[in-house]
């Protein structure tokens, strides 16, 4: 299962690893714990909370809500 949305930060990734994403607008939740490469990583561990991105996600295996992020754009909000 693949995704592609904008998402506001809610934990940003710092040394732990993961990232938390809350979706637009529904405002579901999502967790990432893998990177397609150390570029995705860097961008998202740049951001901060309430920071706005627009990702790519797919499903990481068959854990819950754990996603893995295949791209990373920040947003600028006006």
């Amino acid at each position: 299962m693949d995704r592609t949305s904008t998402y506001t930060v809610v934990k940003p990734c710092k040394d732990h690893g993961t990232t938390t994403l809350r979706e637009h607008p529904r405002n579901g939740t999502v967790h990432v714990v893998e990177y397609d490469g150390p570029e995705v990583e860097d961008v998202l561990s740049e951001l901060d909370t309430g920071s706005v991105v627009r990702v790519e996600l797919r499903r990481a295996g068959r854990r819950g809500n754990a996603w893995r992020a295949e791209s990373a754009q920040p947003v600028e909000v006006a």
